[in-house]
């Protein structure tokens, strides 16, 4: 005879069980990321990876279930070790910033088309107050009530769209050259490029938004774009800062590759993994909005800015170029 307790406690364990197979084997797929663009999808939960595989181990650790607890802790441990880079520097031997250097503030938002909480967005620019604005899902509609920055924000570069790929730039500081371009066809998104000189001192920003890899054709669309991304800065005869939404985590095979073929570094190392999407879904969260640096450029901070109607959240940097 099998007492009421101890079905339950088989039950609890197989339940316990299988979710940790389940996370064992997302974890797995992830190393083929590069095979497949549904692979990639579960390169992008790490975190989520090590907290449930790092939460069930011990649970059934206490449920004598050795061997399940093992390996399930074996497989947080992996998933782990991709996680903790983001709170290491990546250059211990770089010069710390200069303090009578000047520093400039740079936000990224993408403030989703179909937004309609402008005031929230304009607050934040107030509030944050920075010297470089790059909007994402810039729409008409959004444009038009954000004119009273105008004196503030004098330069301007935009492609404004009804779709979900609008861009704009706003700066305080005179573009010496700005461009609209696409990285793949001329039927990509748009992205940005332009040149500042601040303090003496130029530099180039780029903003973008990729493709969403949710198919193949978008996958693979959004990985030609990412390599046009890193050849455009290649071309750079100044450092870049290159402020978007790429539609890929840091975990990602194709992330990697980008920072490879492009020199840019991820001014989230050293900061924490520092997740923008989805807003309001925590449990989800990933960092797919990125700040990404080029030699000459030195990140003095970087955080996560506030809810702002969107389904992601801002990002500001606050950074340095050097001496020419």
């Amino acid at each position: 005879m099998v007492f009421p307790s101890m079905k339950q406690r088989v039950r609890l364990t197989g339940l316990l069980t299988a979710a940790g197979v389940l996370a064992g084997l997302a974890t797995l797929t992830s190393f083929a990321g590069q095979f497949w663009w549904g692979f990639e999808l579960t390169t992008h939960f790490r975190a989520q990876y090590a907290l449930a595989l790092g939460g069930l181990a011990p649970i059934l650790l206490a449920l004598r279930q050795w061997r399940w607890a093992a390996l399930l802790g074996a497989f947080a441990l992996l998933n782990l070790a991709f996680l903790v880079p983001a709170f290491w520097e990546d250059d211990p031997a770089t010069p710390a910033t200069a303090e009578n250097r000047p520093s400039l503030r740079a936000l990224l938002a993408n403030v989703h088309a179909e937004n309609r909480d402008f005031h929230r967005i304009r607050d934040l620019i107030a509030t944050t107050d920075p010297d470089i604005v790059v909007l994402l899902e810039a729409t008409p509609w959004l444009l038009d009530r954000l004119r009273d920055l105008d004196q503030r924000y004098p330069h301007r570069l935009a492609e404004p769209r009804d779709d979900l790929f609008g861009i704009a730039l706003f700066s305080r500081h005179p573009l010496a050259q700005g461009q609209i371009v696409r990285f793949d066809d001329p039927a990509s998104p748009p992205a940005i490029v332009a040149t500042f000189i601040a303090a003496a001192r130029p530099f180039t920003l780029v903003g973008a938004h990729l493709w969403p890899p949710v198919s193949a054709d978008l996958a693979e669309g959004r990985n030609r774009q990412l390599r046009g991304l890193a050849a455009r800065v290649r071309q750079n005869q100044t450092p870049s800062l290159v402020l978007g939404d790429l539609n890929l985590s840091p975990w990602s095979p194709w992330f990697a590759r980008l920072l490879a073929d492009s020199g840019l570094r991820d001014s989230r190392r050293g900061r924490g993994i520092q997740p923008s999407w989805p807003a309001g879904w925590p449990l989800l969260w990933i960092p797919i909005d990125h700040a990404l640096f080029s030699e000459g450029i030195r990140i003095r901070h970087r955080e996560i800015g506030p809810a702002i109607g969107s389904d992601h959240y801002p990002v500001i940097v606050d950074f340095q170029v050097s001496d020419p």
